[in-house]
């Protein structure tokens, strides 16, 4: 089957994004209207260069990312790459890459049909991939999703779910891949909502653990009419209206036929065997060990993928022969055991005793790790049977011998296993004994960072530190999941006290609050300091939720660890949270003693960063308490502390809080360039919520000016970020700036309010400023 050409999705899209017709982007590209039609129907699948190129100027298509779209044009490839706009950052949906096949996909021509043939049958919405670990069901989905792009044209989504615990999350996962997510815990109705008649296809792979949320998918799918799942799992999903694809291993072959390369497993054992080999001889007996050694793995994908890397170390022959006695349950398995544990498990311990004791070691203490690992974490997890033994060494033999891969790119090595080989790792540490040690090493080890991180958080160093924290987010979570299982809970609390505020800032606040509450449940005879510092979390937490009456009950819990006039962070931090709860419920004059107190605790202890962030607050509470003097001071001095520690992101929040001092005390120029620094330093970091923060002053200073237009457009641009990074705005926050953009709307009316407000979630930062500079001219 012809794959379907990247050029018409991709072109529409583009065009889509820079707001032209069809019309008008042939006239902009001094091309026809003829040519930009048939392009976009798919009636031509390449154009001449000096067309692309022409197209590639007239959809601003950023000059390095030219080079792909001209690729593309030319009909030179049909990766799953796709260049945006200028500044567009993301499609008219946050589409998470298609992962890139590192090889070519053999014998699988029959599991693609169906499933191309399933997405252009309309009756057919849930089609699911069953088959044991190890059989191809990914990579098959991946396959079939990169030559059905053009079936869906507003986007495919792959969602991988291994890492997931439980089902829970599985609607928010959903919601945050397709970049719809408006409310924090989403339900199937908000998703709905916004999705609308969106014609998309959601990969959701490796299901089989996450059954109980089978039902939100049906509902989900009953609610959008364009939506069309694609799923992989060990078993099906067992939902009304499921077609079910059974992925079967490979054609092995019959007695007498010799023609290996036109059999699945032969060709797949040949190409894989070759890349470790170029020089592999296949004549004779050789050829016959070929076929014998894909029958005894019974034509599983990926345990002739590990047979064949193993041809730089044995002949054909004497691994045919080391297979016969070493796979002797292949055939003749228990009947109570999968299918995957009577083949695979085989598999893997062949190569397992390939390995020295050194090599066996670090491979079992490896399978603690979920979603990889970094080479600290394995020296610190491992402890190896002999001095000499050399971490980095004997991981990069395993790595040799394909049961470690090692993750190409990024600042630091970075390595993982197939689910499949980590099990079987896992069962061997389980037989000597070693789970429970690997496992305290690990949450030890995944403690000291986390409290390493917060530590840094507030320095120079905090982004590098919280990038750790996101690539080890699923070993935070299996660490966090073993802390429960303990009879002392004491590291359990400490580690979700100290990620709470790395949730906050990814937006998981229910996960954070959950992990933490576990914990405190399970804490009473926990120190004080960790449970202190799991109750900050929660409240804020809770705060930032909307969960007041949660987050009162929380401060309250924080503050009757202090003593009245004590002189301790935990008492900073119990009447930090609770004047943050005065001022979300307007009792602002309230807010101000303990804000005072807070501040000369921390100027007595010495935390500066603490210092700055309760002279930022007071100087909240100061503003709507109108003491604008005292604001000012604060909010200079709280900058100033902040630039001396490198916090460049609490640098541009104190900016955004001097703008709408400024804009209060009715000083609209210093407002309008305080925001503008402060959206600055926010783009430079990538911080969302920030964006978005000052997104908002800039259209209160607008509204305030009476540039209702621009008010409009500015908040169409922020409240689209809000949605798409669940940050909402705090009740504060909104006493600040409501008042002016009331005015607006009520000045332009809800019509054209409206109006502009859409073209606004349309436009990205760099967008709705140019807006900005083309209304005041």
């Amino acid at each position: 089957m012809d794959e379907v050409p990247a050029l018409p999705l991709l072109v529409r899209r583009l065009r889509g994004l820079v707001g032209l017709t069809q019309e008008e982007l042939a006239e902009k590209a001094g091309i026809s209207v003829r040519t930009v039609s048939d392009i976009e129907r798919g009636l031509r699948r390449s154009v001449y260069r000096d067309t692309a190129e022409r197209l590639a100027v007239a959809l601003e298509i950023e000059p390095a990312e030219r080079t792909p779209f001209v690729a593309i044009a030319r009909g030179r490839t049909t990766g799953s790459t796709q260049p945006g706009p200028r500044g567009s950052g993301t499609a008219p949906f946050a589409v998470p890459a298609i992962p890139s096949p590192p090889t070519r996909l053999i014998g699988r021509e029959r599991e693609i049909k169906r499933v191309l043939g399933a997405f252009s049958d309309p009756s057919i919405r849930l089609l699911t991939l069953i088959g044991p670990g190890g059989i191809g069901k990914t990579r098959i989905a991946i396959e079939a999703s990169l030559r059905a792009q053009g079936m869906f044209p507003d986007g495919v989504f792959f969602l991988p779910l291994a890492s997931m615990g439980t089902a829970a999350p599985v609607l928010s996962a959903v919601s945050k891949a397709l970049g719809v997510t408006a409310v924090e815990a989403p339900n199937v109705a908000d998703i709905a909502a916004q999705l609308g008649e969106a014609k998309v296809l959601v990969i959701l792979d490796t299901f089989e653990h996450l059954l109980p949320a089978a039902p939100y998918v049906s509902e989900l799918l009953s609610s959008c009419e364009g939506l069309m799942v694609l799923a992989t799992s060990r078993e099906a999903l067992h939902v009304r209206n499921e077609h079910v694809v059974t992925v079967t291993p490979l054609e092995v072959p019959v007695d007498g036929a010799l023609d290996l390369a036109k059999n699945a497993s032969t060709a797949l054992f040949i190409e894989r065997a070759r890349a470790v080999k170029p020089d592999l001889y296949l004549g004779g007996r050789s050829a016959w060990a070929v076929v014998e050694i894909c029958r005894r793995v019974g034509g599983l994908p990926l345990a002739i993928e590990l047979a064949a890397s193993r041809v730089q170390h044995l002949p054909l022959v004497a691994l045919s022969d080391r297979l016969k006695s070493g796979l002797d349950l292949l055939s003749r398995g228990s009947a109570d055991l999968p299918p995957r544990q009577r083949t695979m498990r085989d598999t893997i311990a062949w190569s397992y005793q390939l390995l020295d004791p050194v090599e066996r070691s670090l491979f079992r203490a490896l399978s603690v790790f979920v979603g990889g690992w970094a080479l600290d974490a394995a020296h610190e997890v491992w402890r190896a049977p002999t001095r000499d033994a050399d971490t980095l060494e004997t991981l990069s033999s395993l790595v040799d011998k394909s049961l470690v891969v090692a993750a190409a790119g990024g600042p630091e090595a970075r390595y993982s296993m197939l689910d499949v080989v980590g099990e079987f790792a896992c069962e061997q540490a389980e037989k000597h004994l070693e789970n429970d040690g690997l496992h305290h090493l690990h949450a030890s080890f995944f403690l000291a960072l986390a409290e390493r991180s917060e530590r840094e958080a507030g320095g120079s160093e905090q982004e590098i530190w919280y990038r750790r924290l996101v690539l080890e987010h699923d070993n935070l979570r299996t660490a966090l999941r073993w802390a429960s299982t303990l009879e002392d809970p004491e590291l359990g609390v400490r580690l979700a006290g100290a990620l709470w505020q790395f949730w906050r800032a990814e937006g998981h606040y229910s996960e954070g609050r959950a992990w933490i509450e576990e914990a405190l449940a399970r804490g009473s005879n926990v120190s004080k300091s960790a449970q202190a510092n799991a109750l900050w979390g929660a409240a804020w937490l809770a705060f930032y939720q909307d969960d007041l009456r949660a987050a009162h009950r929380f401060s309250e819990q924080l503050t009757a660890f202090t003593e009245q006039h004590e002189k301790s962070i935990t008492r900073r931090n119990a009447l930090t949270v609770g004047a943050m709860l005065h001022l979300a419920e307007g009792r602002f004059e309230a807010a101000v003693p303990p804000l005072r107190e807070s501040v000369e605790i921390c100027d007595a202890m010495g935390t500066p960063w603490l210092l700055a962030t309760s002279k930022l607050n007071l100087a909240l509470a100061s503003m709507h308490t109108r003491r604008f003097e005292d604001a000012s001071r604060l909010l200079q001095e709280a900058a100033n502390l902040y630039l001396e520690l490198g916090d460049e992101r609490f640098v541009a929040r104190a900016n955004v809080y001097r703008g709408h001092l400024r804009l209060l005390e009715g000083n609209r120029s210093d407002a309008d360039e305080l925001f503008r620094k402060g959206l600055h330093s926010f783009v430079t970091l990538g911080d969302q919520h920030g964006i978005a923060e000052a997104l908002e002053g800039l259209a209160a200073v607008n509204a305030a000016s009476a540039a209702v237009e621009v008010a409009a457009l500015l908040w169409g641009t922020a409240s689209r970020l809000r949605e798409v990074s669940t940050a909402k705005r705090l009740p504060f926050e909104r006493t600040l700036i409501d008042r002016w953009l009331d005015e607006a709307k009520t000045s332009l009316g809800d019509e054209a309010w409206n109006a502009i407000l859409s073209t606004g979630r349309s436009l990205d930062v760099e967008q709705a400023l140019a807006g900005i500079s083309a209304q005041a001219q």
